[in-house]
């Protein structure tokens, strides 16, 4: 229980003192708007890496060479660098990228990588790859790891393409690795403080960033309501999957 006491239950006391005793920022718009950043970025975030991951492991498992297997791991060094690093590296590369594409057109084409917040978010998606992929391929919840190797060559054989054996055979199985993958992509996105602060357009604002801004000018008393958002934003995907998961493994069991 230690670990658990020091390191959750006293800083959300600690919080939720601020906030009763009515030291904490009361702006709920703002609030409000702030939030429903955050779950808009994490969730696309989630459902584009995990859709890549998916594609990846699926190409990677059942139709590639030794090569592009190993071209495949190396995307998850990501993982391995600082989202400081990472950031500054995304918005030169992304910069260039809007400088060649209004060269190459000849006219002006504003910043669509570095300027929007769907640009940036697709570009946020490479460090929360490592945790998609070793989802996908786990072997607890069932990824493709857990799947047997004969199970495409047995529907190719019954006649399926091999589109619908993935459709058919496999997601089925891999449901729940997909739910926990997203989970971990959603909660790290959620709570990402050091690529947000470098990739998010002008006047947008996550929770992160938004507690970012109190924290920094020593604020605490201020930070607390929308900090305790982040915790929940942290705690309730891991509830709500952990039912899914639950359901996923009565169902099999049934």
């Amino acid at each position: 229980m230690l670990p658990v006491t020091v390191g959750f239950v006293v800083p959300v006391a600690v919080l939720l003192h601020f906030v009763l005793r009515g030291y904490a920022a009361t702006d709920y718009a703002a609030i409000a708007s702030v939030a429903l950043n955050s779950v808009t970025v994490a969730l696309s975030v989630a459902v584009m890496v995990m859709s890549v991951a998916g594609f990846m492991v699926f190409v990677a498992t059942y139709r590639a060479s030794a090569f592009l297997k190993t071209l495949t791991a190396l995307c998850s060094t990501g993982y391995a660098f600082p989202g400081t690093i990472l950031a500054i590296g995304v918005v030169t590369f992304a910069g260039a990228v809007d400088h060649a594409a209004g060269t190459l057109v000849g006219r002006a084409t504003g910043c669509p990588l570095t300027g929007s917040c769907r640009g940036r978010s697709g570009l946020s998606c490479w460090p929360a790859w490592s945790a998609s992929r070793r989802s996908v391929m786990a072997r607890s919840p069932p990824g493709s790891a857990a799947c047997p190797p004969n199970m495409m060559n047995a529907s190719r054989v019954l006649g399926r393409s091999f589109p619908q054996s993935l459709r058919e055979v496999v997601l089925p199985l891999l449901r729940s690795s997909f739910l926990a993958g997203g989970m971990l992509v959603f909660v790290d996105v959620m709570k990402e403080l050091p690529m947000t602060l470098l990739l998010r357009p002008f006047n947008f604002e996550t929770l992160a960033t938004y507690v970012y801004q109190f924290a920094k000018d020593e604020l605490l008393e201020d930070a607390a309501l929308p900090a305790l958002f982040v915790v929940l934003a942290g705690i309730g995907p891991v509830i709500l999957m952990n039912a899914a998961l639950r359901r996923i493994g009565q169902k099999k069991q049934a």
